[in-house]
């Protein structure tokens, strides 16, 4: 089977309109794999207080950090992707996705 570049972008996508129609939430979340294991290490969420009570709420933050752990490995399946870590950025709850070497996300993480 070959790499689909588009499919981590087309279930952030669906999973996003799925749990948070109707909001408007903005902010980051910030999330290391781990290597060895093969799946998701950890996230830093960075919301307001009440947009991280929606996104709980709503289910989204339990079933975000799944779908990150389904993706890592996907990509890691596929020798030939570059980072398993990266950021997904909401902007009125429509949501992007860009993989990052860890180097950067851990810069992100200590910037603020």
């Amino acid at each position: 089977m070959n790499y689909d570049a588009s499919f981590d972008h087309t279930r952030l996508n669906q999973l996003t309109e799925q749990l948070l129609s109707g909001t408007e939430i903005s902010g980051e979340i910030l999330f290391i794999a781990d290597k060895e294991e093969i799946g998701i290490l950890g996230a830093t969420w960075r919301f307001e207080s009440e947009d991280i009570g929606i996104l709980k709420d709503r289910n989204y933050k339990f079933m975000l950090m799944e779908l990150l752990d389904s993706l890592i490995r996907y990509r890691a399946s596929h020798k030939s992707t570059d980072s398993l870590c990266g950021v997904v950025r909401l902007e009125k709850s429509r949501a992007d996705m860009q993989w990052l070497p860890e180097a950067d996300v851990q810069r992100l993480r200590f910037a603020d």
